[in-house]
């Protein structure tokens, strides 16, 4: 019996791949890409709340929450406003505004070879990711 392959499986091992391609490469900066994702929005945001921030990056808060932990953590980013978590405003604190500026030119470096290895089939990716974004929107 033969079986098709599992569409959400190799896109799984697509993103993996890809994710450790970008960690790898924003290594000398101390940042993963999902770091250096939050910190980047957050840049060109300003001062988000949370909730804010979490409709830029479409994450839910909770795993938004989890994430912003960890840069507070590392002293990258600091929360200010009243103890209403919805009212909480996300900053980049000078350590976390040097960490981007020192991932930036590591990430258009990855970026850029990423876009040559994939080549012509980049359109069409993209087009597939927005398309399985939506199926997800609709569900």
């Amino acid at each position: 019996m033969e079986f098709d392959k599992c569409l959400c499986t190799g896109i799984r091992q697509a993103a993996q791949a890809m994710t450790e391609i970008y960690d790898r490469a924003l290594a000398p900066s101390g940042l993963k890409i999902t770091m250096f994702r939050l910190l980047r929005r957050l840049s060109d945001a300003g001062s988000p709340t949370i909730t804010e921030l979490a409709e830029l990056v479409e994450l839910d808060r909770s795993s938004l929450s989890r994430n912003l932990k960890i840069l507070e953590r590392d002293g990258l980013v600091y929360f200010k406003g009243s103890d209403d978590e919805r009212s909480k405003v996300v900053q980049l604190t000078p350590a976390g505004k040097a960490a981007l500026k020192k991932a930036l030119p590591l990430w258009l470096k990855v970026q850029a070879r990423m876009k040559l290895e994939i080549g012509e089939e980049q359109d069409s990716i993209l087009a597939i990711m927005s398309k399985i974004n939506h199926a997800r929107a609709a569900s």
